[in-house]
Formats: structure tokens, C-alpha cells, sequence
């Protein structure tokens, strides 16, 4: 008994060791032997379940089935036709989008009305009248589907130029090839993807607090998906009020004035749009938030008592279970977030509190789809490359851009990068998918992408205590045309 107790301590004493030795590293170095690692792994145990277990593993990945042709859309490609641009630009080249059913589509697939703002439809809509004007509705789409994959690769490009040789590649991996929401992007094209080179300019122009260049991000982020305008928050946590008020008019105008480009029933569309936006969160998509593939944060939060209920009923939980707390959760996050955000004001880095909103508008409304987790991809970038530091260099490795003693948060940031950019097929009891309009089913498995919001919370409690704790120190770069500085190293492997 004695000898299996000191074996016990020997192996608590030697995972400890380990695991030290594993944060010793850099957060840049964290990051990329992470995602590497937790893919190596991800290949594996994919490699098992599809081929002892007829495991559709790639789907249980990307969420989605490839089966996704809801009606003969002329942008089929094979069987699939990467719904999420083929619903949408069918509905926005109709006179008024708004209206109950400008589309047909099956009602148990879609809600009765269309819940896109005008400004988000604009890059559907003009690759939907270059296809039209190209009498090739396809080659519309593969153009848009080509400039989605341009924006999400930008910050991978972008990071790998930050170094050289055989690291070049690396990072270009992890930022790109390696990221499972970069895929489930593309897999539905779904404009979202523009956020990443959006996201990557926005972190970029904190770093060296360029603040109209961050209030023309904001702008744009809330054109293509409008909860994004709780960026702005940034700028007013760092008492920048001219550019603050710049920003929110430019929402404002942007996303109104996008309504005029449908000029039927104009000004009123305004008010259908919003009528059906609230229809929508308010209780058309309650049956998908308590899903597998919902990433919010009252998903995370009510993670504990969505598994007791669905051991009481076999595995299914019904849409009724929780309702309220289910919509209402994730807008308390996000009050509580703006809140300490501004009141923290100057105590905060602008590029941490950057992090911290962006995280925050992607999860915190009761649906939110895979896809959202893209907004990390531009935050692994300046993870690994800092924009105004040396080759080999992340934000988290200057303290002058961070502050001083951030280990602890920097190290929260680093593992919820990088287990949202690198999910893992878990060996669970398969569920059952069926194949729009075949009799093809396949069988797909949970992946750690549930883990996403939970690790996603964890970082926003802990970079904001630890900031309201003590404040960073200043002295963050703020003309483009100096020299870069030298980041203070205090690891010899950073």
C-alpha cells in the first residue's frame, strides 16, 4: 500500500513538473506546439473512429453535413452548395428581403423571416449581380468564395511574414491550415470570414493605438455582423471620444443607409429588419441553442444542467429546458464585460481589452454558430507576431505592451486560442445525420469545440481581475514611423 501511495506522489510530483515546465515556455511557443500537438492528436483518433468505427469524421469537425442543397440552387457543387451564401444571395436579390418568405425554404429549416441586417447582405449581393451579370450564378459564387478565403488566410500571411524559414511555416499552419473555424467558414461560406482580416487590422492598430484606424474597424466589423459594434468600447475605455463618436456615427449611417440599396417599401425595411432580428433571438432559434453546435456563452454556462437533463431523457434536451436563462445569459456577460472594460478604462491595454470584446461580440448572443469562433484566428496572429517587435516575438512576450507580470493571463489567452483553433473528435456515442435529400446517413461524434465559451469565460474573469488587480504600465508605440523596440525578454526561449 505504501509503495502504491509513493508511486502515486512520484507521478503527481512528475506531471507537475511537467506541466511547469510546459508554461515555462513563451505564450507564443504555447501556442504553436499546442495546436500542432492537439491536431497531431485530432488526426489520430479521427484516423480511429472513421476507420474501425464509419466515423464521418471531417463533418463532425466542420458540424455540418455536406448534404446541404435545401432546394436546386444553380450554385450546387456536387451535392453541397455552401448554404449560408446560396440562402442569402437568393434572398437579397429580391425587391424587399424582409418580407415573411421572400424565399421558399422547408419551415422546419428556416424561420419565417430573414434576420440579416442590409449592410450584412452587401457582399452576397454583389457577388449575386456579378454571377447574374456573368449569366454564371456559380462562378459568383466561387469568386466570393475566393475573396472569403483571401480574408480568412490574411492573418496567417500576415503572422508568417513576421519570421523565417522552417517558423514561417509553422505559424502559416497553425493560423490557417491547422484552424477548424477557418474551415467551417468556408465549408459554409458564411460571411463572418470577413471578421478575421477586420479583427487582424482592429488588434494590430491598438497595438500602436492608431485610433481612427481602430474606429474604421469597428465600423466595418459591425457592417458585416452588427454585434460587433460592441467594439467600440474599446475606445471609449481609452477616453478616445472623438474617435469613439466617430465610430458609433459610422455605424449608425453605415447600416442604416444600407437599406436605401433596396429601395421598396424604404425607410419601413428598417423596421421589419429589426422587428425580425428580435423575432429571431427572441424565439425562432431556441430549438438550436441548446444543440451541440451552439458556442454562446449561455450555452457554457448552462453546460452542467443541460447534462443532467439530457441523462433524465436519453440524450435529448428539450428547447423549452431553461428558455429565459438560456436567452438572457449571454447579454448579462456581455453588460458585465462593457461595464468593467470602460470603468478599467486606462488600466487595461487597448490591445487586451480589444481581445476581451472581441471574444465577448462573437459569444455572447443565445445562438452562436461554429463559425464565430474565427474571431480567434486574428488574435493567434498577434499572439505570434508582434506588430512592432522583432521576428519570433508575441504581444505577451513585452511587458510594455501587456504589463508586467501577465503570466497567468497570457497563458489563459494562449490555451483558449489555441484549443478554438484545434478541436479533437472525442470517442463518444455517435448521433445520427441524414443527408438533405438523400437517404444517406452518416454518423458524426461531439468534438472539443463545446470547451470553446467555457475556456473563453475563464479568460475574460481572469484578464480582467488581473488588470483591475494592478494596471499595465504605458509606453505602447504610437507612430508608425519609428523604429521598432526591442520587447523585454524574460525567457530564454521567447
Amino acid at each position: 500500500m505504501n509503495r502504491l501511495v509513493g508511486r502515486l506522489r512520484g507521478f503527481v510530483a512528475a506531471s507537475h513538473v511537467r506541466l511547469a515546465s510546459l508554461v515555462a515556455h513563451s505564450e507564443r511557443t504555447i501556442l504553436l506546439g499546442l495546436v500542432l500537438v492537439a491536431s497531431s492528436i485530432s488526426f489520430v483518433i479521427g484516423f480511429v473512429l472513421a476507420h474501425y468505427y464509419s466515423i464521418d469524421v471531417l463533418s463532425s469537425l466542420l458540424i455540418f453535413v455536406p448534404g446541404d442543397c435545401y432546394m436546386d440552387w444553380p450554385t450546387r457543387v456536387g451535392h453541397h452548395c455552401f448554404s449560408d451564401y446560396s440562402i442569402t444571395v437568393n434572398i437579397a436579390m429580391v425587391a424587399n428581403p424582409w418580407d415573411p418568405y421572400p424565399l421558399y425554404l422547408p419551415p422546419d429549416f428556416k424561420p419565417a423571416r430573414f434576420n440579416y441586417t442590409a449592410a450584412g447582405m452587401l457582399p452576397h449581393a454583389l457577388f449575386g449581380l456579378l454571377g447574374k451579370w456573368l449569366n454564371s450564378p456559380r462562378l459568383g459564387m466561387f469568386a466570393y468564395l475566393a475573396v472569403l478565403t483571401i480574408a480568412v488566410f490574411t492573418p496567417a500571411i500576415w503572422a508568417a511574414r513576421g519570421v523565417k524559414g522552417l517558423d514561417r511555416i509553422v505559424v502559416f499552419v497553425v493560423c490557417a491550415l491547422a484552424a477548424v473555424p477557418v474551415w467551417v467558414v468556408l465549408d459554409r461560406g458564411n460571411s463572418i470570414g470577413f471578421i478575421a482580416p477586420i479583427g487582424l487590422v482592429f488588434l494590430v492598430s491598438l497595438c500602436r493605438e492608431r485610433w481612427a484606424l481602430v474606429a474604421v474597424m469597428v465600423v466595418l466589423a459591425a457592417m458585416v455582423k452588427p454585434q460587433f459594434v460592441v467594439l467600440v468600447v474599446v475606445i471609449g475605455a481609452a477616453r478616445q471620444w472623438r474617435a469613439g463618436g466617430l465610430a458609433l456615427a459610422g455605424v449608425v449611417l453605415s447600416n442604416l443607409g444600407a437599406y436605401a440599396l433596396w429601395p421598396r417599401n424604404f425607410p419601413r425595411t428598417i423596421l421589419q429588419s429589426l422587428d425580425n432580428t428580435l423575432a429571431y433571438g427572441g424565439g425562432a432559434s431556441r430549438a438550436a441553442t441548446v444543440e451541440g453546435s451552439n458556442v454562446s456563452f449561455g450555452k457554457a454556462l448552462l453546460t452542467i444542467p443541460d447534462l443532467i437533463k439530457a441523462g433524465k431523457t436519453g440524450g435529448k434536451i428539450p428547447a423549452e429546458f431553461l428558455a429565459q436563462p438560456r436567452a438572457i445569459l449571454g447579454y448579462c456577460v456581455l453588460i458585465l464585460v462593457v461595464v468593467v472594460v470602460f470603468a478599467l478604462g486606462r488600466r487595461t491595454p487597448p490591445v487586451i481589452a480589444g481581445i476581451s470584446l472581441l471574444a465577448t461580440a462573437a459569444l455572447f448572443p443565445a445562438l452562436s454558430n461554429p463559425y464565430y469562433l474565427i474571431f480567434v484566428v486574428p488574435i493567434a496572429a498577434v499572439l505570434v507576431r508582434h506588430p512592432s517587435g522583432p521576428p519570433g516575438v508575441g504581444i505577451f512576450d513585452d511587458p510594455e505592451t501587456v504589463g508586467d507580470g501577465r503570466r497567468v493571463a497570457g497563458v489563459c489567452v494562449t490555451f483558449a486560442v489555441a484549443l478554438s483553433i484545434a478541436q479533437v473528435p472525442l470517442p463518444s456515442a455517435p448521433r445520427l445525420a441524414e443527408q438533405t435529400g438523400t437517404d444517406v446517413v452518416l454518423r458524426l461524434v461531439d468534438t472539443t469545440m463545446s470547451l470553446a465559451p467555457v475556456l473563453w469565460l475563464v479568460v475574460l474573469g481572469t484578464v480582467l481581475v488581473s488588470y483591475a488587480r494592478r494596471p499595465a504600465s504605458s509606453g505602447i508605440v504610437d507612430d508608425l514611423s519609428e523604429q521598432p523596440r526591442q520587447p523585454t525578454m524574460h525567457r530564454a526561449d521567447a
